[in-house]
């Protein structure tokens, strides 16, 4: 790099510690203009942009510094973050994921993909396109469950039906695509297990000028009856009802006798093996209820059953592992459930298991021994400006250790000094929530709010701060950091500027419109002198306080 490059890059660099994001981005683009085919250069403007919300010119400039050095796992940090704040959550998954092979403990990435991921689950939860209901519906195996519907089955002799049919597998994304083929409602209908009969409507005729001849009417076709049960069957289904009510009354040895007769005079009978396996889990026989689950499945395939009962088949297991508090395997069986039947009941037990999976993980790997020695080499990584490196210690502090309210606030002025300030706020607010009269997480919250320059944030937080410790340098430092740049954004602005601004803060609003709080404005504006009075009540001086700081109320 030349020393002109240099030059500027350091320049940038300050102003971006100080929070100067335009000044930053001036100094990086002169840098580059010296060294354009330094990656650093752009991956530094990249963050000056995402930290002034231009995310789109931040990513053009994460995947210029890709593009000069693929290896650097940075990179694809820079292009992650704004591929997710333009929206592109898969693209930012894709890119925090290839970051993550060039350095798989990188703690910027992984805490990127986490946030990601936890938006993408929120956006398809809450999401009214059909088709992303639909997206796993096609995994399984799909051309069995249409064969046993009458009216689906029928569809599987058209080649084209069977094209769309093999296309959706391959890209479920496509469905999109073929919505308006009344046989792929239809067919959707049949996989999600509920009737579509909206999707049956008649093709669209085309008008005519004349009454078409009416055509000789056919007789319908007849569906072929299904055959009688056999005494086998009867009898299989009469010990089953037997057994059902034994169930009831809680009978269970009973119960299990009754199901074994029913499975015995019919042994495809699959539903018996399940029903029994519910009885055996009522009296803690957890082994043998799911190898009566594992038989129901081997018969049921073997006999061509319906797909339903063989996904209930999977459920039971997956409620024995979760009662046994296996929920790995938990998961395992709810997955295989709903490639047979997508229910939301299903669906609802998986995520159920999947959460109690990571939260067992957590629990068996908390040790606050292992903790300490982690939080003590993330202090030396910190000592020694090596802040990727504490954070990466201080994460490992905080999973032996979740409750620790200092790793939090360790963290925290890690991500700062990284410019990270929304993941260091995020560490803050962990803090406070275990430990709300630690004084110096306000301090931290307060300068990282300083450099987003949320000046009434930071000064809310300073305020909290030192009302625990009053005597504290660095938040009275904080605070007067603060009330300059205040006043320096102002010196630049018309109070009409300033008033706008200021209305732009909800909380702001609301002050102006409590009436109390107008009639008090109204009477300074009479007697200036009136205030003191007033200030004396803490709520009335907080909120005073507020509009002095916003610019709304001038003093002096």
């Amino acid at each position: 790099m030349s020393a002109a490059a240099l030059e500027a890059k350091n320049q940038g660099n300050a102003a971006f510690s100080a929070g100067n994001y335009e000044e930053a981005v001036k100094h990086f683009t002169t840098a580059i203009g010296h060294d354009a085919g330094n990656h650093v250069l752009y991956s530094n403007r990249s963050a000056a942009y995402a930290s002034l919300k231009n995310y789109q010119q931040a990513l053009e400039d994460a995947n210029q510094t890709v593009k000069i050095k693929p290896d650097w796992a940075k990179g694809y940090s820079r292009k992650g973050l704004a591929l997710h704040y333009l929206g592109d959550l898969r693209g930012a998954i894709q890119s925090y994921e290839q970051g993550l092979k060039l350095e798989p403990t990188n703690q910027l990435l992984l805490d990127g993909l986490r946030d990601v991921k936890d938006a993408l689950e929120s956006e398809s939860m809450g999401a009214s396109d059909p088709t992303k209901m639909f997206q796993n519906m096609f995994s399984g195996d799909v051309f069995t469950k249409l064969k046993m519907n009458p009216k689906t089955a029928a569809y599987l002799n058209q080649p084209d039906y069977v094209n769309m049919i093999n296309m959706m597998k391959a890209n479920p994304s496509s469905i999109q695509m073929y919505l308006s083929d009344p046989r792929i409602m239809a067919s959707l209908g049949v996989l999600m297990g509920i009737p579509m009969d909206f999707a049956q409507a008649p093709d669209a005729e085309p008008m005519e000028t004349e009454a078409p001849p009416k055509p000789q009417e056919k007789p319908a076709e007849k569906q072929p009856e299904k055959p009688p049960a056999s005494e086998e069957e009867k009898l299989s289904d009469e010990y089953k009802e037997k057994g059902n009510a034994a169930y009831k009354a809680k009978k269970f040895d009973e119960a299990i006798d009754l199901y074994t007769k029913s499975f015995e005079a019919n042994n495809k009978n699959i539903t018996a093996l399940t029903n029994r396996a519910a009885v055996l889990v009522e009296q803690s026989k957890f082994d043998e209820a799911i190898a009566d689950c594992e038989k129901a499945i081997e018969v049921g395939r073997a006999n061509y059953a319906d797909y339903k009962l063989i996904a209930k088949a999977f459920q039971r297991i997956g409620n024995v592992h979760t009662k046994t508090k296996k929920y790995d395997e938990a998961v395992e069986a709810y997955k295989k459930s709903l490639t047979e039947d997508r229910t939301p009941q299903t669906l609802d037990l998986l995520r159920k298991a999947e959460k109690l999976s990571e939260e067992k993980a957590k629990n068996d790997y908390v040790n606050p021994e292992l903790s300490t020695q982690a939080k003590e080499r993330g202090n030396d990584h910190f000592r020694n400006q090596r802040y990727p490196e504490s954070i990466q210690e201080y994460t490992e502090a905080i999973k032996r250790n979740p409750k620790d309210h200092t790793l939090y606030s360790n963290r925290a002025a890690s991500y700062t000094k990284l410019g990270e300030y929304n993941y260091a706020l995020k560490d803050c607010e962990e803090c406070i929530k275990i430990k709300p009269d630690f004084p110096k997480v306000y301090s931290r919250k307060g300068t990282a709010h300083y450099f987003m320059k949320e000046y009434e944030k930071a000064l809310d937080a300073y305020d909290k701060g030192m009302k625990l410790d009053p005597s504290n340098s660095e938040m009275e430092e904080g605070t007067k950091r603060v009330m300059e740049a205040i006043q320096r954004q102002r010196s630049s602005r018309t109070p009409e500027e300033i008033r706008q601004e200021a209305m732009k803060n909800p909380e702001i609003v609301a002050i102006l419109q409590d009436p109390v709080m107008n009639q008090i404005l109204q009477d300074m504006q009479a007697d200036p002198k009136a205030i003191e009075n007033h200030l004396k009540n803490p709520m009335i001086n907080a909120k005073f306080q507020k509009l002095v700081n916003a610019g709304i109320v001038q003093m002096g």
